[in-house]
C-alpha cells in the first residue's frame, strides 16, 4: 500500500516537515506501507521548506532587515534554470522573529521582502513566487517598495520619510526614478489562503491587524485606504477592492499597482511545483492535516486543496487536525473520509500544543490499524 503525508504544520507546535515523520512513524509502527513525505503551506510560514524538502533548488542566505529594521540572514530558494525565486515573506517580516516585548506594529515594515526580490534579481530571476502569511507587518508593502528604490512624496512633492504607519498617511505620490528597471520585466506570483480587500471591515486591519498588536484600528484602517486610493489614481487600477489586496499586511496592493502580479493559492501553487499528481495514480490513501478545521478550510486552506485534488483519483483522505469544529456533513462536503481530533477530554491547549508529537503518533497508529483492515 502506498499512503501520501502532505499536512500543513500545527502553527506554534510541529511543522509540516516534522508532522509528516511523525505520521510515518506512527503507521510504520503498525504496518508495512510506502510511506511519502511530502510537507505542505498554504503560502504562509513554512512555505519554503516545503517546496525545498522535495525539490532540490538552489539555498541563498541573503541579508535583509527584519520589521523592525535590523539586518538578518534569512533563506530564499532560486531556481536557475526557470529564472524563478522562491520567496518566504515570513523569513523576513515574520511575527516570530520580534521578541514579544518588542514588538511594535505601527513602527513594522517589509523592508526585508525588497532585499530578497534585488537578491534574486541579481541571480538573473525573472519570476518570483511569494509565500504571504505569518507576518508582523500591515505596511501594505510600502517598507517593500522603499527597499525597491521607491521614494513617497506628500502634496508639496517633499519626500516622506515612512518612520511609522502614520506616515503612510503623508504619502500622495510616488517616485519611480530609482527603481531598478528589471523589476517592470517581471512577473511575481503571489501565494495566499486568504481573499480580504485592502481596507473595510473585512481588510487587512480590521481582520489581522489585532493579532499583530493594533489598537486604533480605524485609525490605520483609513490610513490604508487612503494609501490605495493613491495607488489607484496614480497607476489608474482599481486596487483597494481586489480580493486578496490585504493578506500579509496588505502587501500585494503595492504589487498589483506597479508590477505584473497574480494572487494564487498558496496549495496550488504548491501542488504543481512539487508535481504531485504525479504521485496520484499508484496512491492508496492519503492523510493531511492543519492546525484548526473549520469554516475557514473550505477558503484555499491546505486540507481543501488536498481533497480537491485527490477527487477525481477517488483517493480516501483523512486529516490529523489540532481542533475540528466541522460538522460530519460538513466533513464530507470538503471531501473527507474522515477526520480525527490530537484533543484528548478537557485538556488545556497549551498542554496538548506541547504533546503534539506524542498524540500525532498515536492517532497516526490508530489510523494504519483501520486502513490495513
Amino acid at each position: 500500500m502506498k499512503i501520501l503525508v502532505a499536512p500543513d504544520s500545527f502553527k506554534g507546535s510541529l511543522s509540516s516537515i516534522e508532522l509528516c515523520k511523525t505520521i510515518r512513524q506512527g503507521i510504520e509502527n503498525v504496518m508495512d506501507a510506502e510511506v511519502l513525505e511530502v510537507p505542505i503551506s498554504d503560502g504562509g510560514e513554512g512555505f519554503l521548506e516545503s517546496i525545498c524538502s522535495v525539490l532540490p533548488f538552489q539555498i541563498e542566505q541573503v541579508n535583509v532587515k527584519n520589521p523592525l529594521g535590523r539586518t538578518i540572514r534569512a533563506k530564499m530558494a532560486i531556481d536557475p534554470l526557470q529564472r524563478t525565486a522562491f520567496i518566504e515573506m515570513a523569513k523576513s517580516t515574520g511575527l516570530t522573529l520580534v521578541p514579544e516585548e518588542e514588538r511594535n506594529p505601527y513602527q513594522s515594515f517589509s523592508h526585508g521582502v525588497g532585499d530578497f526580490i534585488l537578491h534574486g534579481l541579481d541571480k538573473g530571476c525573472r519570476t518570483f513566487i511569494i509565500g504571504l502569511g505569518g507576518t508582523a507587518t500591515n505596511d501594505a508593502g510600502v517598507g517593500m517598495l522603499s527597499a525597491l528604490g521607491v521614494l513617497f512624496r506628500d502634496e508639496a512633492g517633499k519626500q516622506v520619510q515612512i518612520e511609522s504607519l502614520r506616515d503612510i498617511g503623508k504619502i500622495a505620490s510616488l517616485d519611480l526614478r530609482k527603481v531598478d528597471e528589471r523589476l517592470f520585466e517581471c512577473e511575481f506570483i503571489l501565494a495566499t489562503d486568504v481573499n480580504n480587500p485592502l481596507c473595510g471591515e473585512r481588510g487587512a486591519t480590521h481582520v489581522f491587524g489585532p493579532q499583530k498588536g493594533i489598537e486604533h484600528v480605524q485609525e490605520i484602517d483609513a490610513i490604508l485606504r487612503h494609501y490605495g486610493t493613491v495607488l489607484e489614481k496614480q497607476f489608474h487600477r482599481e486596487l483597494k477592492k481586489r480580493e486578496g489586496a490585504g493578506a500579509a499586511g496588505g502587501i500585494p496592493v503595492s504589487f498589483m499597482a506597479l508590477f505584473d502580479t497574480k494572487i494564487r493559492q498558496g496549495i496550488d501553487i504548491l501542488i504543481e511545483t512539487l508535481q504531485l499528481e504525479r504521485l496520484l495514480p499508484s496512491t492508496d490513501f492519503i492523510i493531511t492535516g492543519e492546525g484548526k478545521l473549520d469554516k475557514q478550510t473550505f477558503n484555499g486552506k491546505v486540507i481543501k486543496g488536498i481533497c480537491d485534488f485527490a477527487k477525481p483519483y477517488h483517493i480516501p483522505v483523512v486529516a490529523i487536525c489540532g481542533t475540528i469544529e466541522l460538522s460530519r456533513k460538513e466533513l464530507k462536503e470538503l471531501g473527507l473520509a474522515a477526520a480525527f481530533s490530537i484533543c484528548k477530554g478537557p485538556a488545556a491547549l497549551e498542554e496538548t500544543m506541547e504533546n503534539a508529537r506524542q498524540l500525532v503518533g498515536e492517532l497516526a497508529e490508530n489510523i494504519a490499524e483501520l486502513i490495513k483492515r
